[in-house]
Formats: C-alpha cells, sequence, structure tokens
C-alpha cells in the first residue's frame, strides 16, 4: 500500500465507513474506489478535495504527506497556477528548468496558466520539490 492507500484506509474505519459507501456518498462509482486500493493510483484532484472536506482533514494528510490532520488554516485565494508561478519566482530557477527537474513538459504550464489543475500525482511531486503543502498549491495557507 502507498500513503494515500493508507491513510484512506484509516479514515474509513476511524469513520465506520465501507468503501462502498464512501463511493456513494462521493457519488463516484465502487470499482473506482477499490482502483485507488487495488490500482495504486490517485484520485482525480476534485475526488480528493471532496474526500478532504468530507473527513475534514488536509490534502497532504490524506496523501500521508504530513501526520497533522487539521492543518489548514484559510484561504489565500489564489490559483494554483498564481501559488506556483510565485514559488518558481522565489527559487530563482526558471520555469523551463524547474519542469526539466520536475521531469514534466513546460506545455504544463500554459494548461495551468489556463485554469486546469494538474494531476494528482503532480501536485505530489510539485509540493516535495518545494518543501510546500498541496493544499497551500491549491490556495489553502498551510501551517507546516
Amino acid at each position: 500500500m502507498n500513503d494515500f492507500q493508507e491513510r484512506l484506509e484509516e479514515l474509513l474505519v476511524e469513520n465506520n465507513l465501507s468503501r462502498l459507501q464512501l463511493s456513494k456518498i462521493l457519488n463516484i462509482s465502487s470499482t473506482t474506489i477499490n482502483g485507488y486500493f487495488n490500482n495504486n493510483y490517485y484520485p482525480k484532484i476534485e475526488i480528493a478535495i471532496s474526500m478532504s472536506i468530507y473527513f475534514n482533514c488536509s490534502l497532504d494528510f490524506l496523501f500521508g504527506l504530513s501526520d497533522i490532520k487539521n492543518n489548514v488554516s484559510h484561504n489565500n485565494n489564489n490559483t494554483f497556477f498564481e501559488n506556483f508561478n510565485n514559488l518558481i519566482k522565489l527559487s530563482g530557477i526558471s520555469i523551463a528548468q524547474t519542469m526539466k527537474n520536475l521531469k514534466m513538459s513546460e506545455y504544463n504550464c500554459y494548461r495551468w496558466r489556463d485554469g486546469l489543475l494538474p494531476k494528482t500525482v503532480n501536485l505530489i511531486d510539485i509540493a516535495k520539490y518545494f518543501d510546500i503543502s498541496v493544499d497551500y498549491l491549491l490556495g489553502n495557507l498551510i501551517i507546516k
């Protein structure tokens, strides 16, 4: 199991929920929920956000990146791309080099600038790269 699978299982047990019940709560198929456990993949970020809201936990906790369950303090009103771009500026490394370091295409930046969110696994990689929380990247100020 990966950290996300372990944390999701922990949250299900803590809330006395089955996978089927969670699938109904999130309005997704039970096959999808089972896929998170059996196929070792992350949910789409919109589903992960719904999970974090339902379980009242940060995305970082849900993904196993933090052991602090509720560390979201407030929304910083920035989009993902604004936060990402600010982190690049602060790092002093070009977008091209950052994307190369992340093993991602620069084309992603254009998509993100236009409002599309990265895949969950990419968000996690970006958060680790900048040593920042996933929640912060998505617009929540996090105390890490």
